[in-house]
């Protein structure tokens, strides 16, 4: 494991005190649920704040209503947030509410106001919502943060594989603006969750050495990060083709470049779902 949070918790911290919403973004398998389940345990047990992590990707198809995504949202929150939360804390059951059609603005003011400390809510997946459900929840979230921290979370992250503000403008083709109430105005900052550095690989891979006496030569780890970029699921996959998939977990048998070398062309031959998606998001106009 490389440390969750990179340096990056203290910086969150304070905006979380401040009461701001903000941004994390960064492509699959970069380590975002990890760092939002690791940023909640930490707030829940230090004591100041509730937090939950709820996916809305469920509700990230185009054929789904307004009515049926809020429906949805309210569900998988209560759901997830036993996870985090113990009894006393947990969100209200969504069956006591006699309409189906609540807005999830409403059921977060109705939790936010029964709790005797501040909610912090990071949504991951935020970027996987279509067009109204998209505006809809982006509304909803800023309809409420003029009433936190009492009657709404004090905090909220959007948490996705790109800056949410990146794709407003296509989500919104037919709609040139949201107008003033835009979510858009009251972010406070973005951050992207970075590749590990030669360091963390090289700590990463130490562990690995700790735990089998398999060594990774610094030669082998200057050519793995060649590869990889520090990118972390390659990071991974790379070790674990050569570690697992080629040398069978002998961990008698060395690490040598040519399996690094190998191990880089068997994983663009597997076509791995994981290189498409990070290939997507490569702007070949800046190479």
């Amino acid at each position: 494991m490389v440390d969750p949070f990179r340096n990056m918790y203290d910086d969150i911290h304070v905006l979380i005190e401040d009461m701001q919403y903000f941004l994390i973004h960064a492509p699959r398998q970069t380590g975002k649920t990890t760092f939002l389940h690791a940023l909640a345990h930490r707030l829940n047990k230090e004591g100041n704040y509730v937090s939950v992590v709820c996916s809305l990707e469920s509700a990230g198809y185009n054929s789904i209503t307004v009515e049926t995504a809020n429906e949805v949202f309210i569900q998988s929150l209560y759901l997830t947030a036993e996870v985090f939360l113990p009894p006393d804390l947990m969100p209200p059951n969504p069956n006591s509410y006699s309409s189906s059609n609540i807005l999830l603005r409403n059921y977060l003011t109705d939790w936010s106001r029964f709790l005797d400390k501040p909610l912090v809510l990071l949504l991951d997946e935020v970027d996987a919502l279509y067009d109204d459900v998209l505006i809809s929840t982006l509304r909803q979230l800023r309809d409420g943060f003029q009433t936190r921290p009492k009657h709404f979370p004090q905090s909220i992250a959007l948490v996705g594989l790109r800056d949410i503000r990146d794709f407003r403008t296509p989500s919104l083709a037919n709609i040139p603006s949201i107008g003033s109430g835009s979510i858009f105005n009251i972010i406070a900052e973005s951050f992207f969750l970075p590749a590990f550095s030669k360091e963390e690989v090289r700590g990463l891979l130490d562990q690995h050495t700790q735990d089998t006496g398999q060594v990774f030569s610094e030669e082998v780890l200057e050519k793995l990060y060649a590869y990889s970029g520090g990118q972390p699921w390659l990071t991974n996959a790379l070790a674990n083709e050569v570690v697992s998939e080629m040398l069978n977990n002998d961990y008698a048998r060395e690490i040598t470049l040519d399996l690094i070398d190998l191990a880089k062309e068997r994983l663009i031959e597997q076509r791995q779902m994981h290189l498409d998606s990070l290939a997507d998001k490569i702007d070949y106009s800046q190479i």
